[in-house]
């Protein structure tokens, strides 16, 4: 069951669209557009779902260990060890005020090694309720607490789900099968196989990321835009441009360079291109990488990739 059918009634968990962590909602909330969770948007109830980096929860749980629960304007606060379906967590209760309207906050925190024979990835899941007093009477505690006792974890996420997650279709994969959030709902990973079994110097893969904002308007900003996106990428040494050039594709601009240079864990020849797409509304970056002696067998699987590549 997925976020996108009705969960009315519920009795297994409900996981919202590609994410790791579900649960069974309270009776009266459903599946929220704004973000990952459920609500009940006549009431002003949330229960919003989070992923966060493995060290999120280190830092929750030494905050608890010195007796301090930071959570900004929570009094009150109680906290406990809850058993959920996916394990024991960390769970604070408190009350909270903000403009002038008062709440009954609940925060649940675990973590979990997703592990399956695709990914291996330690992370912190965080469960965020927000009840306001005059809602308390149709959600009440108990009703929370039973929902967040059906907390649960799954290893994977279907990558057709990964995808409907992001704004835009891709409607040619190349070939690539392993398909991976890297942040949800707007960047993910292609590749042959799963990263985590395979050095990047064995197998192409790609990367596409989606990002709003203002995009440059001249030709000459577009080309300083995409070079210095191309300076986050890590793992690699003595890269050098053998190619850049500002195209038309779909009507809109896309500004590619290609380079070559070696991974730096093993010193392989590879070969990466970036694609840059300027929109109105921001743009859309297409990095593939391979190693050097398949570049002439995989640049047409990432051009594929890029020319599939259509607004939803």
């Amino acid at each position: 069951m997925t976020a996108l059918q009705t969960v009315a009634g519920a009795s297994e968990p409900v996981f919202p669209l590609g994410s790791h962590v579900g649960l069974v909602p309270p009776a009266g909330m459903t599946p929220s557009q704004a973000f990952p969770g459920f609500e009940d948007r006549e009431r002003g109830v949330l229960v919003q779902l989070s992923e966060l980096p493995a060290p999120a929860y280190e830092a929750f749980l030494q905050s608890m260990n010195r007796g301090e629960i930071n959570i900004p304007g929570v009094s009150n606060a109680k906290r406990e060890i809850l058993i959920t379906q996916g394990g024991g967590a960390h769970l604070v209760v408190g009350d909270q005020e903000a403009d002038g309207r008062k709440f009954r906050k609940w925060l649940l925190v675990t973590r979990q090694t997703i592990s399956s024979e695709k990914i291996g990835l330690t992370m912190a899941f965080v469960v965020t309720v927000q009840v306001p007093d005059s809602a308390r009477s149709a959600y009440p505690d108990d009703a929370i607490r039973k929902s967040l006792a059906t907390v649960a974890l799954r290893t994977e996420i279907p990558g057709e789900e990964t995808l409907a997650t992001l704004p835009l279709k891709l409607n040619d994969l190349a070939g690539f099968t392993s398909i991976r959030p890297l942040v949800p709902g707007r960047a993910v990973v292609l590749s042959e196989e799963p990263l985590g079994n395979v050095e990047p110097t064995d197998k192409p893969f790609v990367t596409l990321s989606v990002s709003p904002g203002k995009s440059p308007e001249e030709a000459d900003d577009r080309r300083r835009f995409s070079e210095q996106l191309l300076r986050g990428i890590q793992g690699y040494k003595d890269l050098k441009t053998v190619f850049a050039e500002q195209l038309r594709l779909h009507n809109q601009y896309v500004y590619e360079i290609r380079l070559e240079g070696k991974y730096e864990k093993t010193g392989g020849d590879m070969m990466l291109v970036q694609w840059v797409r300027f929109g109105r509304q921001g743009f859309v970056r297409l990095v593939g990488i391979t190693p050097k002696e398949e570049w002439g067998k995989n640049f047409p699987r990432f051009r594929a990739v890029r020319d599939g590549i259509e607004n939803r």
